[in-house]
């Protein structure tokens, strides 16, 4: 629930720090287009996500050693840094179309972190429901790590998990693929008509 609120104000920050900082028209001279620098800052951000379920597993891990559970093995601490890294990259993937969504919109990134919360809120209810946890992609994400696949009562259907995941990647690629950068590209053009007829 929190995951998707956090990594969505720092993938939205990251996006739109050039526009509001007034360096992305800088940017866009050099032959790059505006969806291939957005693409190269969400995967940016996906390496940040697999850092913070490696920091997260890490933590896990040790809280457990200290708190002296038992049934620990090398073989569970194993398990515990990929299913942990892994759910953390694909909470990423399945928050990403909002990340795209929010950095087509003027200083979006807020709302893009606001809708990720609620997003991310909504797995809570979506678990509740077999069939609908395998298709929000929020909790589909639990389904490809196999989370307490050692419940009985726990099924998952991998290959819809994966569907909803790879639907996720589909609508990121068109919000993407479609954006432009938020700059006043015009107005920079008129005021420097206007400036060198007048001479200045």
């Amino acid at each position: 629930m929190i995951f998707p609120m956090c990594i969505a104000l720092i993938a939205g920050y990251i996006i739109a720090r050039e526009a509001k900082d007034d360096t992305l028209k800088s940017i866009l001279t050099i032959p790059v287009s505006y969806s291939s620098l957005l693409w190269g800052k969400l995967l940016v951000c996906a390496l940040l996500s697999l850092f913070f379920g490696l920091v997260s597993a890490a933590f896990t891990v040790i809280a457990d050693l200290m708190m002296g559970f038992p049934g620990i093995s090398v073989t569970s601490i194993l398990q515990t840094f990929i299913q942990i890294i892994l759910n953390c990259l694909f909470l990423y993937i399945a928050v990403m179309p909002v990340i795209a969504f929010a950095a087509r919109i003027s200083n979006g990134h807020m709302i893009g972190t606001i809708i990720a919360f609620v997003y991310g809120y909504g797995g809570m209810f979506a678990s509740g429901n077999a069939a609908l946890a395998n298709v929000y992609p929020v909790t589909a994400s639990l389904g490809l790590i196999s989370y307490r696949s050692y419940d009985p009562a726990v099924h998952w259907n991998v290959l819809i998990c994966l569907f909803s995941m790879i639907a996720v990647l589909m609508i990121t690629a068109v919000f993407v693929f479609t954006a432009k950068g938020n700059v006043p590209v015009k107005a920079a053009k008129k005021r420097t008509k206007t400036t060198t007829k007048k001479g200045w």
